[in-house]
């Protein structure tokens, strides 16, 4: 089947991308806590399909299965879930919307 034909079908998850404050061990080995610096802020971004959304959390899923069935929405993978206390920036992206 030529999928350039057919077109994905059009519903309610949006694309992001998503800038959010991750935490991280600065160190494996043994230091003295007077010479310890405050490490710099690590930044993520991350781009994925909203699929849930609760007051704290926001989960997304950057790959969609089988989006020319217009039977079934297939299968989500690489699910991430982010706290919305750690999100510094949110943007919605154009490009494909699917129903879930």
């Amino acid at each position: 089947m030529d999928k350039s034909v057919i077109k994905p079908r059009k519903a309610s998850l949006k694309l992001v991308l998503i800038e959010w404050e991750d935490s991280y061990n600065k160190s494996n080995n043994w230091e003295l806590i007077s010479q310890m610096e405050i490490p710099q802020r690590m930044i993520c971004v991350s781009v994925g399909w909203i699929v849930k959304e609760t007051k704290y959390n926001i989960l997304i899923i950057p790959h969609i299965s089988d989006i020319y069935n217009k039977n079934s929405l297939g299968t989500g993978l690489g699910s991430l879930i982010i706290p919305k206390s750690a999100i510094v920036k949110q943007r919605k992206l154009k490009g494909i919307t699917f129903s879930s």
